[in-house]
């Protein structure tokens, strides 16, 4: 059988270009769906923000071997864990948002038609507290997505619980050393707070309004739970805009990597000894 343009996609950044660029592979409320929550890519997805996209999934990436069982916390539209288990990986994605997990369903539909074969590849609704205690993985991915996890403290002890022995744990997260982000943030949302998400069920469940956090909080947090950190990785500095594009060899300077408070996104991994 011949390789179909997503097996052929050289990473994941080429993966959802295919997504954005061939607007007939979704209909309806999973397109809108789609064009809503990757408007910003929509309007531009140059070179730089094509590598933050690909470095920020590296670590979860090389985790994620053939047969790997993974847990995607928070999936949204699905991009990575269709990805990951593109690859080869068994993927368990979660989200809360039911409207983001039907169009999810649906590209993954979509994608298994265009490969030609079936995808171990699972979409829910629920949150990671309503997961029962013995579904062990072998790696816990979220992607922007420990903000608005709540309660907190009861996440982190469900998620440490998750995890098998000698598993990892990558999160990729919005940091709060970051003044500017943090502006940002309370001009657009005011100061933070926890919310709630209605289900269609009319059950609800809380939701945190960006409430980020610093590397070394959700470092520590962890590791009462025995989850030992592995590495602290910082990265992009500026807005997905082209005035910023020339500055991506900035971002990018190793003299700057332990800068934590210019940086905008940090990457945790941890293991479960």
């Amino acid at each position: 059988m011949a390789a179909s343009r997503f097996d052929s996609a050289a990473d994941i950044a080429a993966f959802l270009d295919i997504w954005l660029r061939e607007r007939s592979l979704l209909q309806g409320e999973a397109a809108v769906t789609f064009d809503r929550y990757y408007q910003s890519f929509r309007r531009a997805f140059p070179e730089r923000m094509r590598r933050f996209y690909r470095d920020q999934i590296t670590e979860a990436a090389a985790l994620a071997q053939p047969g790997t069982r993974v847990l995607e916390v928070g999936c949204g539209l699905g991009t990575e864990s269709l990805w990951l288990a593109l690859k080869g990986a068994h993927v368990v994605a979660i989200d809360v948002r039911e409207d983001r997990l039907a169009a999810a369903e649906e590209r993954r539909v979509v994608l298994e038609q265009a490969i030609g074969r079936d995808l171990f590849c699972h979409f829910a609704a629920r949150s990671v507290l309503e997961l029962p205690e013995h579904a062990t993985f072998d790696l816990i991915w979220m992607e922007q997505t420990f903000h608005h996890l709540e309660p907190r403290a009861d996440v982190v002890r469900k998620v440490a619980a998750l995890l098998a022995p000698g598993g990892h744990i990558v999160i990729s997260e919005a940091n709060a050393w970051n003044l500017a982000l943090q502006l940002q943030l309370l001009l657009r949302r005011g100061m933070p707070r926890v919310s709630t998400i209605r289900r269609s069920d009319g059950s609800s469940v809380p939701y945190g309004v960006e409430r980020i956090t610093t590397p070394g909080r959700l470092r520590d947090a962890f590791a009462r739970q025995g989850i030992e950190c592995l590495s602290m990785r910082y990265f992009r500095m500026f807005p997905n805009h082209p005035l910023f594009d020339v500055l991506g060899g900035l971002e990018a300077a190793p003299w700057l990597r332990n800068a934590a408070p210019l940086f905008t996104h940090y990457n945790f991994v941890g293991v479960k000894r």
